[in-house]
This record gives C-alpha cells, sequence and structure tokens, in this order.
C-alpha cells in the first residue's frame, strides 16, 4: 500500500488505511540539555538465516546468488527479488541484512516485493553493533482509527514529520531521542496507529534513518503502533490521504 500525505508517500507493507489527526505540538529539549528517553526494552533478536542480503546498490543477494534490479527505475516491483524468494504470504517472515550504506530506494524496492509477509530488517547501528527491527504487514481486521505519521530524514540531520495537520520539525543534539521523547509524551493524545520512516530523497543511505527507527523501538515511544517505509515524493499541496495498491 502506498498512501499519500502531504509532500510525502507512506508504503506500507499491507492494507489500506485511513486519514487521521496527529499531534500538534512536538518536545524539543533545550540544545545543551541531556535527552531523557523511556527504559529501552529488550532488542528484537538477530536472525541466524538471512533471506535477502543487500550490501551494494541496485543488487539483492538470495542464498548467495546476486539478484540484479530489474524493475522501473520510478517503480518499486522487484520481479527478479520476488521469482528469486518465490511466492509470500501473510504469516510469513523475511529476513533483510542491510547494510548502512545501501540507498533507502533498495530497501523500499525489498520491501514491497515482499509486502504480504512481516520484514524482518537487521543493520549495524551507529555503534557497530547489529540491531533488528521489524516492519509488520497490515492485519486483516486491524483497527483504522489514529495517528499515522511519517517521519522524513533530512541531510542536516534535522527530522520532518509529515502528518494531515502538517509539518513538523524536530532538530536539536539529538533528534531522534527528542522524537522518542515526543511520541511517548504525546500518544497519549492520539492512539499512533503506524509510523513511517525515510529520508527526504530515496538515494539517501539507510544507516541513519535506521538509527531513527532504533531510537524510537528502543524506547518503545510509539506504543504498539506498526514501523513501515516513507518514500519521498513530489507531491501536490493539498491535505488528504489516497491508497493504492
Amino acid at each position: 500500500m502506498v498512501g499519500f500525505l502531504p509532500g510525502v508517500a507512506v508504503l506500507s507493507l499491507g492494507g489500506c488505511a485511513a486519514t487521521a489527526t496527529a499531534p500538534a505540538t512536538w518536545a524539543q529539549p533545550a540544545e545543551s540539555a541531556a535527552v531523557e528517553v523511556p527504559v529501552p526494552v529488550p532488542p528484537l533478536p538477530v536472525a541466524a538465516e538471512v533471506d535477502v542480503e543487500l550490501r551494494d546498490p541496485r543488487v539483492a543477494v538470495v542464498h548467495g546468488h546476486s539478484v540484479p534490479f530489474d524493475g522501473i527505475d520510478d517503480g518499486l516491483m522487484w520481479p527478479a527479488l520476488a521469482t528469486a524468494l518465490g511466492p509470500r504470504k501473510a504469516g510469513d517472515v523475511v529476513t533483510l541484512d542491510v547494510a548502512r550504506h545501501v540507498p533507502m530506494s533498495d530497501l523500499l524496492r525489498a520491501a514491497w516485493t515482499v509486502r504480504a509477509a512481516d520484514v524482518h530488517v537487521q543493520t549495524l547501528d551507529a555503534s557497530g553493533a547489529v540491531r533488528a527491527v521489524e516492519l509488520r504487514a497490515r492485519r486483516e481486521g486491524a483497527p483504522s482509527s489514529g495517528c499515522h505519521l511519517a517521519v522524513f530524514l533530512r541531510a542536516d540531520g534535522t527530522l520532518r514529520i509529515a502528518a494531515p495537520g502538517g509539518p513538523r520539525e524536530v532538530g536539536g543534539e539529538h533528534p531522534a531521542e527528542s522524537l522518542a521523547l515526543s511520541l511517548a509524551e504525546e500518544r497519549g493524545k492520539c492512539p499512533i496507529k503506524y509510523v513511517a520512516f525515510g529520508a527526504e530523497s530515496d538515494a539517501a543511505p539507510w544507516g541513519p534513518v535506521f538509527d531513527v527507527v532504533v531510537a524510537v523501538d528502543q524506547a518503545k515511544s510509539a506504543g504498539e503502533a506498526r514501523y513501515v517505509l516513507g518514500q519521498a515524493v513530489r507531491a501536490p499541496a493539498v491535505s488528504g490521504a489516497s491508497t493504492a495498491r
């Protein structure tokens, strides 16, 4: 599913989403203040067996075999990858091991291609430790109400929050931690259904975006919200949402 919010496309791994409002303010600590976030929870275990490795731009490795991207440059579908992995259905889990320098576009394509399954993404964090996050497919019968947020990392390290209510920014010395703190404070006002993560350019590397996801996931500041991927697009300056499979 690709859902439209002002200035952003949201790539979900299945299903449609309804429009919702978003928190009006985002807490930003002072530049010199220490950022405190909720106590971390145990991280998602790193998978022993990997289905897809993304190490070089436009190439996936499936169980030792290279699978070059063969789709349309402006599209998301990766036909050769779909063939190499075989059909995927709800309840399946696909593990992607992604290098930090791989462009967002490659991860977007791989995740979209296996969107019927849950996608387990593991990557080295900024300290060099392997961590993992999960992009869950939408379940049939899942609640449709709640806030939908998209978090886009800019080249200067600030975060742009896209929502039907309008864009917001999170900056400072620790933008990822500030975002986690803000989500924890604001989700009581509006339950968060999903948070999309991306960069303002799909050519940007995945690693810094992954660090933002990890900061939110460690604190569980978005509650039980699903994590999805956000695709940077040039969009008309209107409010609303639309969906497409």
